[in-house]
């Protein structure tokens, strides 16, 4: 099991990537949701939060973290290929 772990601006520039990101419901905190991945070379959870402390004069971003199997490294592969940063780590 892994994790992919990165940033975006907003929901649109994820959703919109062809990635799979889908089924997005709300936690328990209106900041917070959850999901799925679904593509056919991956699939995964996901959870997303709206970042709490920002420093003055920087936008709050989403952090995003997907959890699935080793065919994550594909979405990482796919993330970085449209400008995110990226970090994965063993689960």
């Amino acid at each position: 099991m892994m994790k992919v772990i990165f940033r975006s601006k907003d929901f649109a520039s994820v959703d919109g990537s062809g990635f799979g990101f889908n089924h997005r419901r709300p936690m328990t905190n209106s900041w917070q949701y959850q999901g799925r991945v679904q593509h056919r070379q991956w699939q995964g959870t996901y959870e997303c939060e709206w970042e709490q402390n920002v420093s003055k004069g920087r936008q709050p971003e989403l952090l995003w973290t997907v959890n699935g199997d080793a065919r994550l490294f594909g979405l990482a592969a796919g993330l970085k290929s449209k400008g995110f940063t990226v970090d994965v780590e063993p689960e």
